[in-house]
């Protein structure tokens, strides 16, 4: 038997070992309490922002109703002064899982749930700072819909399909529009250590993020009454990559995204007496691109206690001007920096138990005449979970 085929068949054993059994229940904990400290230009002791934050706080509740049927909750309780309480609380994930007779290994999947765009849902925090994709807004990590997704014969990867509202797990009900979003996600595993996928999504409208509330007026005789913004035929790609050969891996990926972002207001209209008579409504569209690429090299020491990485990101933002895309130096950048985690325990499947972890990443604009802006991030990680057995009749 080849040395690929022993490593898959322990693959699929550990898998089967620490699945849930019918009747099981899982409780999981994910806390990260961090330490930030951002400056302009190296000065970190006069910094922007200095704080202590508890940044992540998951409750995961899993329970295993039958060998095909599973279901599973989030919600996050974090450092937040949104409320006078200095904390808040949100829904992450909600879903059920059913698994389908007539294609082995795949399920149909409803509710609040991973968004399968590029490395955003698979995105594990090696590095303390969010994916790109996350980072830059071109979407959400979690969404609700309905997927089916599992995985390929023989090892080769996994396919995600999915139909999800669009606007992400943070909005509901007022905030969300008619159009839903279609994603489709592949990725494959043709050879040991060697990763390769692409993802697509497109939304004909959505305007959670940007629901323009303004009234009143300006000098320039603009009346503003509830003007409704809203992006339309958005349109993202990420191919992605990962190759880990020993103790070294490095994962990447591109993204492009493009959008045309809609807003309607009103204008007055005056008489010679500069008395207002009525009012027209104006509509103007105005279109948006953006690319990106993010690499993160990491390097597992002996013993794996220790990861060391380096992390280099790219983002660049054109916006319509007349009849060109003019580029918009202020909103693109390179990003670059390095850290490191010191594991005290890591948990089944190698993930963290208890971990310590810094990171630095300067952010340059592409504007030559701004400062470059420094991030310092010192996080304690401490996680947890148990299985609560079937009871005994």
């Amino acid at each position: 038997m080849s040395k690929k085929a022993i490593i898959t068949l322990v693959a699929v054993a550990a898998t089967i070992t620490l699945a849930l059994e019918p009747g099981e229940t899982e409780l999981e904990h994910n806390g990260w309490f961090r330490y930030t400290n951002s400056a302009t230009d190296w000065q970190i002791t006069k910094p922007a922002v200095s704080r202590f934050t508890l940044e992540r706080g998951y409750l995961r509740f899993s329970h295993q109703w039958a060998p095909i049927f599973f279901t599973k909750m989030t919600v996050d309780i974090f450092s937040s002064d949104k409320y006078p309480e200095g904390a808040t609380i949100r829904l992450k994930e909600a879903y059920a899982d059913l698994g389908l007779p007539f294609i082995k290994e795949f399920n149909l999947t409803a509710g609040l749930q991973k968004h399968y765009f590029g490395l955003i849902y698979s995105w594990d925090y090696t590095h303390p700072d969010k994916s790109l994709a996350d980072d830059q807004g071109v979407c959400a990590s979690a969404d609700y819909g309905l997927t089916v997704n599992g995985f390929l014969p023989a090892g080769l990867g996994e396919l995600q399909l999915g139909i999800y509202n669009g606007e992400g797990y943070k909005y509901a009900g007022k905030y969300l529009n008619t159009s839903p979003e279609f994603l489709a996600n592949l990725r494959l595993t043709p050879l040991a250590g060697l990763m390769v996928g692409a993802s697509v999504f497109t939304n004909a409208r959505d305007q959670a993020h940007y629901k323009n509330d303004r009234k009143g007026r300006d000098n320039t005789n603009t009346y503003f009454l509830n003007a409704d913004t809203t992006n339309i035929n958005r349109l993202a790609f990420a191919p992605m990559a990962k190759l880990s050969f020993g103790p070294v891996s490095i994962l990447g990926e591109y993204i492009g995204y493009n959008y045309i972002r809609s807003y309607t207001y009103y204008q007055l209209n005056r008489d010679s007496a500069n008395n207002i008579v009525d009012s027209t409504l104006v509509e103007k569209n105005k279109k948006y691109q953006f690319s990106g690429l993010d690499l993160l090299p990491v390097i597992t020491l002996p013993g794996r206690k220790v990861e060391i990485y380096g992390r280099f990101s790219l983002w660049n933002r054109s916006e319509q001007s007349g009849d060109t895309m003019a580029f918009n130096k202020d909103k693109s950048f390179v990003r670059y920096g390095a850290g490191f985690n010191y594991h005290f325990i890591r948990r089944e499947k190698g993930k963290p138990g208890l971990e310590f972890q810094f990171a630095w990443l300067r952010t340059q604009t592409k504007n030559e005449e701004t400062k470059p802006a420094d991030i310092f991030m010192a996080q304690i990680r401490f996680e947890w979970n148990s299985v609560i057995k079937k009871p005994e009749l």
